[in-house]
């Protein structure tokens, strides 16, 4: 449920004095609704927006007509706005370890950079470590090969035998030419490594720099999601919003980002979000993560301003709430979104789910009497179905902004309950 930001500060004062006004030696009835600053993203199609009422993928849905008008989002620049207002709900979602913050693309990152670079410089110097070994190796030889040629060691008897001196010779040149090459190769080496892109302190000054410059060219968010019932069609959208560097006070950017999740469960899920396309060297303000199923936002932990409400001050909220916005005003009475739990609807046959029920609605918006016809000529008589209706919030009729009986139409299968 949306409710006007103009009304939200004497709602609240009305509601807070209800609640003080309770009986205190009463024990405290449980906390089963969150009021929470929530996100109406919508889309612009011919100058007009149109609000998105679900997204598959990474497309946004909207309905122009009552037609689907699914409206792609990648590569592609496309009008959107974002709402905020108070939202009542009686779900919370668990968004665990919540990060977010400015980032960088994989051939922007300074990290990823330096361990490029760093790695050839390793790897230089594990080539010149290489040429060193050579070169001790070739000295050596070189050094048996030319004590051969000179004949026998008079103090060592039988050192520097050869079976001949032409050969002696040979193989004293070839392990000098090998030594020279050897030592050519080390020189090689230690030139390479003096060059700065072999330099490892280069690199490691290198990115100090880099890092504080925060050229930041990305957007990041991780996190953990779970619920506590099961939401079977869901979606995030998460709205970050940021400055340029060189951007005047006031002036601030917004990336809005949304998809399509697998069904949250009780068991926590890993979610990570990074967009790049930023301007170089942006500054990040903040990250809000919004969920959705079915098309309507539930709480999270970490919703904005968040007020938790026993299930008597959610329905005296609403019907504050529903006076306040129409005030002067001829309406009639229907149900709010809030109100029904999954539990309830779970007790239900797909059937009885789909059923249209008429309910008539007291001044207070709570249910009088259920029927099976318009003309509520037939009482309904079936128990559970009552009971799940009675579960439902109702706002009330209104006649000139004054509060009247009057007749909701309610489906329980209807994705706005």
């Amino acid at each position: 449920m949306t409710i006007p930001r103009s009304l939200a500060a004497p709602a609240i004062a009305s509601l807070l004095a209800v609640v003080a006004g309770g009986a205190p030696d009463q024990p405290a009835p449980a906390k089963t609704h969150v009021l929470f600053m929530g996100a109406d993203l919508s889309v612009q199609r011919d100058k007009q927006y149109y609000r998105v009422e679900d997204v598959v993928g990474s497309e946004l849905m909207i309905r122009i007509n009552r037609k689907e008008i699914f409206v792609p989002t990648r590569f592609r620049s496309t009008g959107l706005k974002v709402d905020h207002d108070l939202k009542l709900a009686s779900t919370v979602v668990e968004l665990a370890g919540l990060e977010s913050g400015p980032g960088y693309t994989p051939g922007n990152d300074p990290r990823r950079k330096f361990d490029r670079e760093s790695g050839a410089a390793g790897g230089a110097a594990a080539v010149q470590d290489l040429a060193y070994g050579q070169m001790i190796a070739a000295g050596m030889s070189n050094g048996f090969a030319q004590a051969a040629a000179a004949g026998p060691d008079p103090f060592r008897p039988g050192v520097g035998a050869s079976p001949g001196a032409a050969g002696a010779q040979a193989a004293a040149a070839r392990t000098s030419a090998q030594l020279q090459a050897a030592t050519g190769q080390l020189d090689m080496t230690g030139q390479m490594r003096m060059q700065e892109y072999y330099n490892t302190g280069s690199h490691a000054d290198r990115l100090e720099k880099d890092l504080a410059e925060a050229n930041y060219d990305a957007l990041e968010a991780s996190f953990k999601i779970s619920s506590p019932v099961e939401l079977d069609d869901p979606y995030m959208v998460v709205v970050f919003r940021i400055m340029e560097r060189d951007a005047l006070p006031g002036t601030e950017g917004m990336l809005i980002y949304a998809k399509s999740l697998d069904p949250i469960t009780p068991k926590p899920r890993y979610i990570r979000v990074r967009e790049g396309g930023m301007p170089v060297g942006f500054r990040f303000i903040d990250c809000r993560v919004h969920i959705y199923n079915r098309g309507q936002e539930v709480a999270t932990n970490v919703s904005s301003k968040r007020v938790d409400l026993t299930r008597d001050e959610a329905r005296e909220y609403i019907l504050l709430e529903h006076i306040g916005a129409n005030r002067d005003t001829t309406v009639p009475a229907k149900p709010a979104p809030g109100g029904l739990r999954p539990a309830d609807r779970q007790r239900l046959t797909p059937d009885q789910l789909g059923r249209t029920s008429y309910v008539k609605v007291a001044m207070d918006g709570t249910l009088l009497a259920a029927y099976a016809d318009e003309a509520c000529s037939v009482q309904l008589e079936d128990p559970a179905m009552i009971e799940v209706l009675s579960e439902v919030f109702y706002r009330p009729a209104l006649v000139k902004g004054k509060p009247v009986e009057g007749v909701a139409r309610v489906r329980l299968s209807d994705q706005s309950l």
